[in-house]
């Protein structure tokens, strides 16, 4: 399960534009989810150039020098470990460290505009490769909530629809 601290506080934040949201296109200047999605796309495209170096370097180094391993949770470093193999394991979590407040931002940014809203819904679909692109568990920082990106995503856009009726 990730954490992600102000994932909610970021929501509520951009609730106080309620009005702006409800109007849907009548917000001046450009709608901030594209560049949430931007710094998604960038954030997934440096994950894939990262395990792309790493890969290649596992190729590169013998077995021996690369005993080291990084996670989110923890680090076992193997002093004998090339430097390279410890820097690209460390490498390769803050990446995808990086992609998940990514994807973070994308359920938590609220559209301001009709053609924001269909850019991110096209966008979570498109780019979405047999569920491996988002978080599978997303926490809220009350930890009241599990769930998938999908689901926090869809209640994010349905919160303005709800207001209208």
């Amino acid at each position: 399960t990730t954490s992600r601290r102000g994932f909610l506080a970021r929501g509520a934040a951009t609730v106080a534009g309620g009005a702006t949201i409800l109007a849907m296109g009548a917000v001046s200047g450009p709608d901030p989810i594209l560049d949430a999605i931007e710094a998604h796309k960038a954030a997934t495209a440096r994950v894939a150039s990262i395990l792309d170096a790493h890969c290649a370097l596992e190729n590169e180094l013998p077995k021996e020098k690369r005993y080291s391993h990084v996670t989110v949770w923890d680090e076992r470093i193997c002093e004998t470990d090339d430097p390279r193999w410890i820097d690209g394991e460390r490498a390769v979590v803050r990446a995808w460290n990086a992609d998940t407040d990514a994807a973070a931002a994308l359920v938590t940014i609220r559209p301001t505009t009709r053609a924001g809203m269909l850019a991110l819904l096209q966008y979570a679909v498109a780019a979405d490769r047999g569920g491996e692109t988002w978080p599978p568990e997303l926490q809220s920082d009350d930890g009241d909530r599990v769930r998938t990106w999908h689901q926090f995503l869809v209640e994010n856009i349905a919160k303005p629809f709800t207001q209208l009726v």
